[in-house]
């Protein structure tokens, strides 16, 4: 089979025409093509064929200086392994491209062996005789397209124009899918957002709250959720969901070196992409990350009223960059996760605090039940609302039969005034009235009895509710 040198040199408008065909072929595939894969598919396949090459590595930044391999073809397994990740100032074709923002090519092994050292040997066994490598740009992200060939290239004008021709028609297409692939992940993201806000709106229990949190963010690909929960001065995992759920969080001190006390005790969110970057910061707790697994952390404060009342962290099983886009993502998940973990917390503390209000009124109830003198209740009308068993032993019925009832229809004879007088005092001035009283009670009809009678007004919120009536009898 001829080369492409023998072909261009027989029949060059026959080459040219067949450019052209292919470079329209090319244009109407990515036209057609949507999302980010279908566009790297019709390059990589279409394309490597148009330029007539071997292989193809797609390169793009994933940070500042620091590129790395998206999608590849025609590579072998040890070049992806060695060239997974390259830096700007790396010695390789993609990394100048990238760095320099120029065309780069490579005629020939003796030019890349002078130039690449450490590529020759891989593309010896490859069998490559010529590379070129082109800067892309699209969407404020930047990268680099490396291509090589079995066959020496000349590269003059009229190829290096085409080829370049075939990678812009590439790098327009990648950007009309990044827009297309950022709508439709902004509409998932919207609807995870809503989900997750009806999802933790009746949440019961912090468990609850992570399983909604967990459920959104796998829209990030996280592998587990965590919600963490200031009490006093230690901070608390309450729930994790998703892989390692079963981990049991053992309180910490808010100033312990630990993600989530420190995201509590500065209000300020932590990103750590990559096991390296964990590591580094939190040395102590790599056993546990290299046992769970996880090679990314976005640790992020919950908050209300401002202030921070515990955090929400994502983990993740892959190092990946977190974009701008990706960590609002997670801080608009973590607000409704905020304002249900402080509706739990509000409502935990009302429950402890009826519980103990309960216990209060049942120990005075019990208190009072068992007195060595009599005690009623009398509300505003002057009727009996309860009675201790010392009062129903003197007057001589039951508890229960003087609720409703007045105190001058229990004491007979000559005590109605000074009853009604002591209790309109209570009433009147806000303090105790004291009387001593001569009656008939139901415990013995036709016998008087010499009581010293104590009202005075019990309130509730400064107000006067109720009315105490002590009684003792006298010798």
């Amino acid at each position: 089979m001829p080369t492409f040198l023998e072909r261009l040199r027989r029949d060059p408008a026959r080459v040219r025409l067949d450019r052209l065909e292919r470079l329209q072929a090319l244009t109407e595939e990515l036209s057609a093509a949507q999302t980010r894969d279908e566009v790297l598919r019709v390059v990589l396949e279409r394309g490597l064929a148009l330029a007539e090459a071997t292989s193809a590595a797609l390169y793009w930044e994933k940070a500042p200086g620091e590129l790395e391999l998206v999608h590849g073809l025609g590579l072998s397994d040890d070049v992806v392994h060695e060239w997974k990740r390259v830096l700007a100032d790396d010695a390789v074709p993609a990394a100048e491209a990238y760095r320099t923002g120029r065309p780069l090519w490579v005629a020939g092994a003796a030019e890349l062996e002078a130039r690449f050292p450490a590529l020759a040997e891989p593309a010896r066994r490859a069998g490559d005789q010529a590379w070129a490598a082109l800067p892309l740009a699209a969407g404020g992200g930047r990268g680099a397209l490396a291509l090589s060939f079995p066959e020496r290239r000349a590269f003059d004008e009229e190829e290096r124009n085409f080829i370049l021709a075939a990678a812009r028609q590439c790098a327009t297409a990648a950007e009309r899918a990044r827009l297309f692939d950022g709508s439709n992940r902004l509409a998932e993201r919207l609807r995870q957002l809503l989900a997750v806000a009806t999802a933790v709106s009746g949440a019961a229990t912090p468990r609850d709250v992570a399983a909604g949190a967990f459920r959104a963010l796998g829209a990030l690909g996280a592998c587990a959720a965590e919600i963490h929960a200031l009490d006093r001065d230690r901070v608390v995992l309450l729930a994790r969901h998703g892989r390692g759920s079963a981990v049991q969080g053992t309180p910490v001190a808010i100033d312990a070196p630990t993600p989530a006390a420190e995201v509590v005790r500065t209000g300020r969110a932590i990103w750590l992409e990559s096991p390296e970057e964990i590591a580094e910061r939190y040395p102590q707790l790599e056993r546990d990350r290299a046992a769970r697994d996880e090679r990314t952390w976005a640790v992020v404060p919950l908050l209300a009223s401002g202030q921070p009342i515990g955090a929400l962290a994502a983990t993740f099983a892959e190092p990946r960059r977190l974009e701008t886009d990706d960590r609002t993502y997670v801080r608009l998940v973590a607000q409704p996760c905020a304002q249900a973990l402080d509706r739990a917390r509000l409502f935990q503390d009302a429950l402890r605090a009826r519980a103990e209000a309960d216990a209060t009124t049942a120990l005075a109830a019990e208190a009072l039940s068992g007195a060595p003198f009599g005690f009623a209740l009398l509300d505003r009308e002057m009727r009996f609302l309860r009675v201790n068993d010392e009062f129903a032993r003197q007057v001589g019925i039951s508890a229960a039969a003087h609720v409703g009832r007045s105190p001058v229809d229990v004491f007979l004879g000559e005590s109605r005034e000074p009853l009604l007088a002591a209790f309109h005092e209570a009433l009147a001035t806000g303090k105790a009235a004291d009387r001593d009283v001569e009656a008939e009670v139901p415990a013995a009809p036709g016998v008087r009895f010499r009581f010293s009678v104590t009202l005075y007004p019990v309130r509730l919120q400064g107000a006067i509710a109720a009315v105490g009536f002590v009684i003792r009898t006298r010798s």
